[in-house]
């Protein structure tokens, strides 16, 4: 029996929503979960599927076409304070490892 690697986005972590102009000059709106859409490098990258090999499909939109982004702040900032006590707790566990304590 194989095991899945299909990743389910935690219900509670809420939604978002973010409406943008396309090159076309057309607008979208693209609704996600949370954890699928974040701001780096000046583009907001929203996470808006998989290709054929299971890869995630990423749409970068610069942010000077993006018109407003909609999110649930409380549990995304949730979401945010957890990865950054289990990055913090990673960090810690190299140090020791490596004998950096």
């Amino acid at each position: 029996m194989s095991q899945s690697t299909v990743t389910m986005p935690d219900p509670e972590l809420g939604r978002a929503s973010i409406v943008f102009e396309t090159p076309d000059g057309e607008v979208e709106s693209l609704d996600v979960d949370n954890e699928f859409l974040v701001y780096f490098g000046d583009h907001w990258q929203v996470r808006t599927g998989e290709d054929d090999d299971g890869n995630d499909v990423v749409r970068r939109v610069p942010r000077e076409r993006v018109y407003h982004v909609e999110r649930s702040v409380e549990e995304f900032r949730d979401r945010l304070d957890s990865l950054l006590d289990e990055t913090k707790s990673r960090i810690g566990q190299t140090k020791s490892r490596i004998g950096l304590d």
